[in-house]
């Protein structure tokens, strides 16, 4: 299936359509320092053209949702929804709902430093800290995929320990709470919207579930589409989408294609 074909079968709903999309990787390219992720230009305007014509926007992310919604600049789209964390967060017009940290994060936080030392991580390893979870970054490291391979039964311990989960993605190893995942919250989502078509749009492991979900509900009788975003880092994400493009650079064609039939609508 291409790009056309996504847009052509969704003429008909794309006033009432479900667009739900992964951030870094998806919407914004992959940089080293997390902190200076930005959607790819021209996605926010795209998004907020859909909007503006119906269509419910989300976004659905690992990072913490607060962060998501400054970094991204999504107060320029109406009504969007962030869920942060996989879930365990959620942000909307400003407002942030968001759970308590458990003292089993604290116990993370103060014990993961030293257990990356003592196993021998590369100098150029380090944390980010989401509040509600730990993620061990190697992108900078020498060789990135060793040192993940050197780090991740040593934290897998320490997160079974502690009774937290540990998520592997592109350079990462993210150390969070059970029970959250993408799909969840996508079929939250629809339930809370009951749209009449559906579009996920991701790029790692950690979108794995909501793809899953999205075959789940076009057996349901609902047009449902997954598009992968592709790059040479990832390759679980082979056969489970209905739509590969090139990373985020293809997300913004397929939004800005969806885009002007929403403006020609106008």
């Amino acid at each position: 299936m291409l790009v056309a074909d996504v847009v052509q079968a969704l003429r008909g709903d794309r006033s009432q359509t479900l667009i739900a999309l992964d951030f870094d990787g998806t919407l914004a390219p992959i940089v080293p320092d997390p902190a200076e992720s930005r959607p790819q230009p021209g996605v926010i305007e795209a998004l907020a053209t859909l909007a503006q014509a119906g269509a419910q926007i989300a976004v659905i992310t690992g990072r913490d949702a607060g962060t998501a919604a400054e970094l991204g600049g999504f107060d320029a789209v109406p009504g969007v929804v962030i869920e942060g964390l996989y879930g365990a967060e959620s942000w909307q017009a400003g407002e942030l709902t968001a759970p308590a940290e458990p003292a089993e994060i604290g116990q993370l936080r103060a014990r993961l430093p030293p257990l990356l030392a003592a196993h021998g991580a590369d100098p150029e390893v380090w944390i980010e800290d989401k509040r509600l979870s730990l993620v061990v970054h190697t992108r900078r490291a020498a060789d990135p995929g060793a040192a993940i391979s050197l780090l991740r039964g040593p934290v897998s311990d320490l997160a079974g320990e502690l009774g937290l989960e540990v998520h592997d993605g592109r350079h990462v190893l993210e150390i969070r709470l059970p029970g959250y995942d993408k799909g969840a919250v996508l079929r939250r989502l629809v339930e809370r919207f009951e749209p009449a078509a559906v579009i996920f749009a991701g790029d790692d492991v950690g979108d794995l579930p909501a793809f899953a979900v999205v075959r789940e509900l076009r057996e349901r009788g609902l047009r449902a589409f997954g598009v992968a975003a592709s790059s040479a880092e990832v390759s679980a994400l082979d056969g489970v989408a209905d739509v590969r493009v090139d990373g985020p650079a293809g997300v913004l064609a397929l939004l800005t294609a969806l885009a002007a039939l929403a403006g020609d609508d106008g």
